[in-house]
């Protein structure tokens, strides 16, 4: 097993008392498995992928990575980790608009001392297998939505992870382009076998992923979808849309 999270349970102080993040959480990722977790903005999602991704120590409970345990680690070694195992795709992350996309999928590669040439190479590699070759030349600014997305994911897979962690990965782009994206990391999982773990506020895009299995998070508690189905149908929980919809599985 790649990653283990075992009754890992979180909580934050807030102005108006305590927040419980997580909440004796336990799953497990193998490579080339592709899961799902969805829930409602303040279920804990970005929590538990920053616990994954050893950004965050849980207070209680155990986070596995490889044999390993990464809640126990030095940061200096989880930062190592984050550099050649681990790769993270956040919903907004934080890019220089003004910088070409090769040099910023370069970047990861050069801060662990590879060569500017290698680095390059492989960064059109990750470019290409994203299929976005074709904005080499463009600054970030100029990006559509959905190609500032398959950067985002070429940016995360240049190092070559064996962990790949997705915020909500199709946000913003058309669904044409969100289903393409999902495809897309359902890919890397199969071929590559790459462990992927995708957080979304809808169970949908998860589905067109082929994520399994798919979980529900609410409150800071995982619940198995598998244990919602009726009859081969896929059920949203309440709190994911209004009402409950059927999705085909």
């Amino acid at each position: 097993m790649l990653l283990s999270l075992q009754q890992v349970s979180k909580r934050f102080q807030t102005p108006s008392g305590e927040r419980v993040a997580l909440d004796d959480v336990s799953l497990e990722l193998a490579r080339g498995q592709i899961m799902g977790v969805y829930g409602p903005s303040g279920a804990g999602k970005t929590t538990l992928l920053r616990i994954a991704a050893g950004l965050q120590t849980p207070d209680s409970g155990t986070v596995t990575y490889n044999g390993e345990r990464l809640d126990r680690m030095p940061a200096a070694e989880r930062q190592r980790y984050r550099r050649r195992e681990i790769s993270c795709v956040w919903a907004a992350p934080s890019w220089q608009e003004r910088l070409s996309v090769l040099d910023q999928v370069t970047t990861m590669l050069l801060v662990d001392h590879r060569s500017r040439r290698g680095a390059e190479r492989r960064a059109r590699e990750a470019l290409e297998a994203c299929e976005v070759e074709h904005c080499v030349p463009m600054e970030l600014g100029d990006l559509s939505d959905g190609e500032r997305q398959r950067v985002a994911i070429a940016c995360a897979i240049v190092s070559e992870p064996r962990l790949l962690l997705a915020d909500r990965p199709a946000l913003g782009p058309s669904l044409l382009e969100q289903e393409a994206i999902m495809t897309l990391l359902g890919m890397l999982a199969r071929d590559a076998k790459v462990a992927v773990l995708i957080t979304d506020s809808d169970a949908e895009p998860l589905v067109a992923a082929a994520a399994e299995p798919v979980l529900y998070l609410r409150d800071g508690k995982l619940v198995n979808s598998q244990d919602a189905q009726e009859r081969g149908r896929l059920y949203r929980f309440p709190a994911a849309a209004a009402g409950t919809q059927a999705l085909d599985a």
